[in-house]
């Protein structure tokens, strides 16, 4: 799975398209604090969610230099656009080696892991929170990117 190419943006007009290279991954983290109540809640809130945020801020900021090509940290919205109690984090890598040498050893990986961690020791099997992730490695003719009139640091248009 390792990454062949780079990133190539074609313009026609405002429509850039974003041909991707062999083997761009896909990471997809979710979080569902729906079910907890009071102490547990706060505690994620307090405790962990910032600390994610601010993992996640810094991959959507600066995460080019380490193979984060793009980074959308995103609250679920009902139908009506009322916040839930859901989030999750969308990110596209050069490679799955880049996103897993963040995971292993960048530091804001590793707060966020940690603060994970202090918070699911602290309340073992009672915790109430779902967390997952979703991986896929995508080969070239997997991918299509579209872009109309968006600035240049939208998504995967920072890659090219």
């Amino acid at each position: 799975m390792v990454p062949l190419g780079a990133p190539e943006l074609v313009r026609d007009g405002a429509l850039v398209t974003v041909r991707g290279h062999e083997h761009l991954c896909l990471i997809r983290s979710g979080q569902d604090w729906s079910d907890t109540e009071a102490d547990e809640r706060r505690m994620y809130l307090e405790d962990v969610e910032p600390v994610l945020r601010a993992g996640m801020d810094f991959l959507r900021d600066d995460g080019r230099a380490i193979g984060c090509f793009a980074n959308r940290y995103a609250v679920v919205e009902t139908a009506e656009g009322r916040p839930t109690e859901k989030s999750y984090g969308m990110s596209w890598w050069r490679s799955l080696a880049a996103l897993e040498r963040w995971a292993e050893s960048h530091p804001t990986h590793v707060a966020i892991f940690g603060a994970a961690m202090k918070y699911l020791s602290t309340l073992g099997p009672a915790a109430k929170l779902k967390l997952y992730h979703e991986v896929t490695v995508a080969r070239a003719d997997e991918q299509l990117f579209e872009y109309l009139g968006c600035h240049d640091r939208t998504g995967l248009l920072r890659a090219g």
